[in-house]
């Protein structure tokens, strides 16, 4: 499958093509919601044509249809056993995302541009994703260092310490791997980025599974987990973004490809 890029109001219609009219409503209320029926109707046919203009869109028997690698990939949007979400502060102060939708053997990736006016479908591998997560968070080529631990209570003194130079004198001193941390902390202004991995239920509900931070250094980010009321912190390689994967896909799903 090539990669396909869909224009938002190409999004809804596809929605709306294959029956899914919650996602399609969703959408339009977000980006269109002051435009009238008569006027979002007229979005939806110049809509069909830029589709059939892509060879996105066939008419067969009176009908318009999705081919089938596009029906393919609003189905999985639709549903799909697992999704990976990464997120990041951008420059500009905005955020920037990339999903990863699994269902049996296939992966889709769903990236976002231009403020999310543009959204880019490409089936790739699970290995492939570990790269993408890993350039994404700018995360080290090697790991450096065994990595350290803290509590709830020293990694929130941590971040309060950013606010102020009171609660800075109030930190203790810091060594090594630490003080390291820290600088990148104070460097970033404390900006955290998140790493999401989310089941559905057969409701479509999503359920979180699990949560990894990383921070949001120009290179070698630190990775953030945490269980219970303790924080890991450790300069993480890509291969910890494998065994991320590995550890938090279904077991129905391991048998997801690994190559590049």
């Amino acid at each position: 499958m090539n990669k396909i890029s869909l224009s938002i109001e190409e999004l809804i219609y596809c929605f709306y093509n294959e029956g899914y009219f919650e996602h399609g409503n969703a959408l339009k209320q977000v980006y269109f919601g002051d435009l009238d029926d008569e006027k979002m109707d007229l979005l939806l046919q110049i809509t069909t044509r830029s589709l059939l203009s892509k060879s996105l869109l066939v008419y067969e028997n009176h009908k318009f249809m999705l081919v089938e690698e596009l029906s393919e990939v609003i189905s999985m949007l639709n549903y799909s056993d697992q999704s990976i979400k990464a997120s990041r502060h951008g420059e500009d102060g905005g955020e920037e995302s990339v999903s990863f939708h699994f269902n049996g053997k296939t992966v889709l990736q769903h990236s976002l541009l231009f403020d999310e006016q543009v959204h880019v479908f490409e089936k790739v591998t699970a290995g492939k994703a570990a790269d993408v997560i890993s350039a994404f968070y700018r995360i080290s080529e090697d790991g450096r260092g065994s990595g350290f631990e803290l509590s709830q209570t020293e990694f929130e003194q941590l971040l309060d310490s950013l606010e102020g130079n009171q609660k800075h004198f109030e930190l203790p001193v810091l060594h090594g791997e630490k003080q390291e941390f820290y600088e990148t902390l104070k460097s970033t202004n404390g900006l955290l980025n998140t790493l999401l991995f989310m089941e559905f239920t057969e409701q479509k509900e999503p359920v979180a599974k699990n949560v990894v931070l990383f921070t949001n250094d120009s290179k070698n980010n630190w990775i953030i987990e945490k269980n219970e009321d303790v924080f890991y912190m450790n300069q993480c390689e890509r291969s910890k973004v494998d065994q991320l994967i590995k550890e938090n896909v279904k077991e129905s799903l391991k048998k997801v490809q690994y190559g590049k």
